[in-house]
């Protein structure tokens, strides 16, 4: 499937000097220092697709088997003619009663929230564990169940965030929405079965992988204040003020993307770790804003192409009050009443769409790999010329789907390295996220391709060496 036709790549070609002509790499970068390459070398020590881990059986079989799937269903849902739905008060009312009450998460007893309100109010609504620790299978069903999000993007989100947050080689495999908790945990989620290099982190501790810079509506990690869990009032309310006077406010995805061009800019000259990489920059930070213009809408009869209102916008990012006194009560993401979800789902392909759409064609900007290299303002981006071994160039790339191959297959190369300092046998896992990274591939008709590199160092080192906001976490993707 081709998303840029003729005429938006003759628009890519007329912006595509904007992003490619960027400062030159920061002088105090030595291109030439020795990069240790030996994770890109190692193998597994247990064969095929299960791993015998502290003596249990670890189904890493099943994880590829679901994600290649349901990847297969949802590129295949995604090629057949999309009919107009037609309003279902039933089928598609969020159900906010009985089981599904809101309730303020107990924090002193270890109940987690963390960086992504989505999940925060589905744990606040008991569609996920209310403590916010979660299976992958809970996750997955959660997701569809609420926000109608297609089962091909929660499966490479659940487990993608389990592997890199959680613990893959548990025997329940999952992770918190969070950070760490103190909760109990009878069904083992987060146990260790003796795979697992050092403590689980929880989606909040997955810096530059799952949790990125440059939220719309949260902090950095590694920016003068550090807190990702929380709504940050200063970041929301200019989110907020985007509609806050518009005769019918709607926060719609061309107004989450409007914003998101602005805080990308805030942050280049405000956090001096300020990253932004292929696959953490380009396609996590922005898969979010497109979720939340996409999936937060209400669905309602007057409404079914969505609307996401001042107040609700205020209630599932945990905010009250009047508009020019508005206040953050930590925990307090929730479902408003009466609300109804998209009446089909949200697939891969469309969120795929969104992502060109957005962030090439009406914001070239954010197309931008790189990051700042010397404190704030000195935004330093990757000359797309500058790339080696590869398929791409700064002429091709944003031809066909040729942009979401590349990030994709920066995945696939930097996997090992940051898998290394997370698992002691990382084999099975690396075989299992391959296997489901190949159906993109096929799927998004990829060229083939060699080691992606720039001045014959492989790109997740070039990265580390050259921005410090991937060195603080001993790599970013």
């Amino acid at each position: 499937m081709k998303l840029v036709n003729c005429v938006s790549f003759f628009v890519f070609s007329q912006t595509f000097h904007h992003v490619s002509a960027l400062p030159a790499f920061a002088e105090n970068v030595d291109m030439h220092a020795p990069v240790p390459l030996d994770a890109f070398k190692k193998t597994s020590p247990v064969a095929g697709r299960t791993a015998e881990i502290g003596g249990h059986h670890i189904p890493i079989e099943h994880w590829a088997t679901l994600m290649k799937d349901s990847l297969l269903d949802g590129f295949a849902e995604s090629k057949r003619p999309k009919k107009r739905s037609t309003f279902d008060p039933v089928a598609q009312l969020i159900d906010v009663h009985g089981d599904h009450e809101f309730i303020m998460p107990n924090f002193t007893a270890g109940d987690v929230r963390g960086p992504c309100p989505g999940l925060n109010t589905l744990s606040n609504h008991n569609y996920l564990p209310r403590n916010g620790i979660a299976s992958i299978a809970q996750y997955i069903e959660a997701t569809q169940k609420v926000w109608n999000m297609g089962p091909d993007i929660s499966t490479i989100l659940a487990v993608y965030g389990t592997v890199f947050g959680g613990n893959i080689l548990s025997l329940n495999p999952g992770v918190s929405i969070g950070g760490m908790s103190s909760s109990a945990n009878p069904e083992q989620i987060l146990d260790n079965a003796g795979g697992l290099l050092g403590e689980v982190r929880g989606l909040s501790g997955t810096h530059n992988t799952f949790e990125v810079d440059g939220s719309n509506t949260r902090n950095d990690r590694y920016d003068p204040i550090g807190n990702v869990d929380d709504t940050n009032m200063t970041y929301f309310g200019r989110l907020f003020d985007k509609q806050k006077d518009a005769e019918v406010p709607n926060y719609t995805l061309d107004v989450m993307f409007e914003y998101a061009i602005d805080r990308w800019y805030q942050d280049i000259s405000y956090n001096p770790n300020f990253i932004y990489l292929p696959w953490s920059g380009w396609f996590v930070r922005n898969a979010a804003i497109i979720f939340s213009g996409e999936l937060f809408g209400n669905h309602s009869e007057e409404y079914p192409d969505g609307i996401l209102t001042k107040e609700a916008l205020k209630s599932i990012y945990g905010v009250s009050g009047p508009d020019d006194n508005m206040v953050y009560t930590k925990g307090s993401d929730r479902i408003p009443e009466n609300y109804y979800k998209r009446p089909e789902l949200f697939l891969f392909m469309d969120g795929a769409k969104d992502l060109v759409t957005y962030t090439i064609l009406k914001y070239p900007q954010l197309f931008s790999i790189g990051g700042n290299t010397n404190g704030v303002n000195t935004f330093t981006g990757l000359d797309f010329a500058d790339i080696t071994g590869g398929a791409f160039n700064a002429a091709n790339l944003l031809e066909g789907n040729n942009a979401l191959c590349f990030a994709f297959q920066f995945v696939k190369e930097a996997s090992p390295n940051m898998l290394s300092s997370l698992y002691a046998t990382i084999g099975p896992i690396l075989e299992t996220l391959t296997e489901a990274l190949d159906v993109i591939f096929l799927s998004l008709d990829c060229p083939a391709y060699k080691d992606l590199s720039v001045n014959g160092t492989d790109l997740f080192s070039y990265f580390n060496a050259t921005y410090p906001g991937a060195a603080l976490t001993n790599g970013a993707m």
